[in-house]
Order: C-alpha cells, then structure tokens, then sequence
C-alpha cells in the first residue's frame, strides 16, 4: 500500500529512519518514516533554500508551511532562535515526528496539523515552503495566495521550486501577488524564490 506524503494515510506501514546531518556547521538527526516527503535524506532543494534563508530585519515569526517530518522549522530554529517557529503539515504522521525531532534537536516550536492554513489564523513575517508539486497546480497556487494572505507587511515568502516542475509558471503567477519577486539562487535546476509582500 502507498501513500502520498501530502495525503493521510494511517494504515501505512511503519517504517522508521534516521539520518543526520550539518547544516551551515551545526549537527541535527532526523527521524523519518515511510509516508512522508524525503524520508532517506534531506530534500537537495529544501537544503538549498534553508542554507540561503536569513530572516529580513525586524522577523519575529516564522512558518514552516508543509514542514514533513520538521527538518527545515527545526533547522531555522536552531539557527535563529529568536525566530517564534511554528510548523505545519496535513499529514499526523509528519506532525508527529516533526513534533519528535524538535526534541531531538534540542529546540522548542509550535506544531500544527492543518491542511494548507485551515487551522492556521495567525500571520507571520516569514512563511518558507517547497511547494507539493503532485498534488498538482491548482492546489500550490491556492498556497501561494494563502501564503501572501498570510504575511504582514514586509513579510516573505521564501519557495524552492525545479524548473522542470513549474519554476517559470510560478514566477509568473507569485508576480501577481508580491510587490517584489527575486530568485535568489539557481542550483542544479532548483530555484530558491524570495516573494515580497
């Protein structure tokens, strides 16, 4: 039986995995399992974007929009502590262990299940996301609208996106949105997007 990591699927089986890593010279562990995003290692395109991320000055919160099993919350926590981090997922068994790796590394966040924002009301300065591209074009739009709605003034919206999957489109439509669109870093077909509000 397979599952979708954007779909809720208890009966899955468990599968349980660990692996480490260093981000920007500070060490993390990740459990993982099977029904979620990127469960052997971290994602090449979300390492791409949290290596590049810094909060704008004046950031006090932060989302981690979609957040799998929690590495990128986790990984921005530790490195900017002064950030209020919550995380999100549709997914329980992503939120759980998002919930446990929190603690694994040591750092302390809020975390949510919520399908896109449904359970979400608060607004942040910063939201980052790598955008589900199999659940298709319609649904990563209606995110990318709910992000910016989502946002204070000023705030960002930081996405990670393959050219392949849509990079272009995405521009385009993120341009209707934010007063101002940068791709920050293009990497091995990744582009790492920073949309203003």
């Amino acid at each position: 039986m397979s599952g979708q990591y954007f779909e809720n699927n208890p009966g899955l089986k468990h599968e349980i995995h660990e692996y480490s890593l260093s981000i920007n010279g500070i060490s993390f562990r990740f459990l993982t399992d099977s029904g979620v995003f990127s469960r052997h290692n971290f994602d090449f395109g979300s390492k791409t974007m949290v290596e590049l991320f810094k909060p704008h000055e004046g950031a006090k919160s932060f989302l981690d929009l979609g957040c799998g099993y929690g590495p990128i919350g986790t990984i921005v926590k530790k490195t900017f502590p002064f950030l209020e981090v919550t995380l999100s997922d549709v997914n329980p068994r992503a939120v759980q262990l998002a919930k446990q790796n929190l603690l694994k590394n040591d750092v302390s966040a809020t975390v949510i299940e919520s399908d896109g924002f449904n359970q979400i009301q608060s607004l942040f300065d910063v939201i980052l996301l790598n955008p589900p591209i199999r659940a298709g074009k319609q649904t990563v739009f209606t995110l990318y609208l709910e992000s910016e709605k989502h946002l204070l003034n000023d705030g960002e919206l930081w996405i990670v996106i393959q050219k392949k999957q849509g990079a272009e489109s995405s521009i385009k439509y993120l341009k209707t949105l934010f007063k101002k669109v940068d791709i920050i870093d293009k990497n091995k077909g990744y582009f790492v997007i920073r949309n203003k509000k």
